[in-house]
């Protein structure tokens, strides 16, 4: 009888160790992620994720957090000194997630927090040279 809870007790200790990896795995997805539109906080100004034009997402230490302005991930990724990765933007004139790293950006938007910048699939500038600016402009309000 004791055999028997043991082997029992060691079975649902194995279940619940593969479903707690499986659970893991899908919270660090490499894919990006539809937030709650217009109920989803921004993880750096707090204002409420609702624009799809310049939304965007990253994960950090297994933890996706979501932008309502690209500005505002380069800006709560600089505090962290840590690049975003992997990190999306959303394709302002196609509407779906890319990688922000190889999207370019168009300067002169009207973005919900006026940082002005919105990701394409091709022309603009690159993501080091929009996140230098993003920087530059808050420092510049300093």
């Amino acid at each position: 009888m004791r055999r028997r809870a043991f082997v029992t007790g060691l079975s649902l200790l194995a279940v619940e160790y593969v479903y707690a990896a499986h659970v893991a795995a899908c919270a660090r997805s490499d894919r990006p992620e539809e937030p709650v539109w217009g109920k989803q906080p921004c993880a750096h100004c707090a204002m409420l994720v609702s624009d799809k034009r310049y939304a965007a997402q990253a994960t950090m230490d297994g933890e996706r957090r979501f932008f309502d302005d690209i500005g505002c991930m380069v800006l709560w990724a600089d505090e962290r000194r840590a690049p975003p990765h992997p990190a999306w933007v959303r394709d302002a004139e196609q509407g779906t997630w890319v990688d922000a790293r190889g999207a370019r950006y168009a300067e002169g938007a009207k973005t919900p927090m006026d940082f002005g910048f919105e990701a394409r699939a091709a022309g603009g500038l690159a993501w080091d040279e929009m996140r230098a600016r993003v920087i530059q402009r808050k420092k510049a309000e300093r």
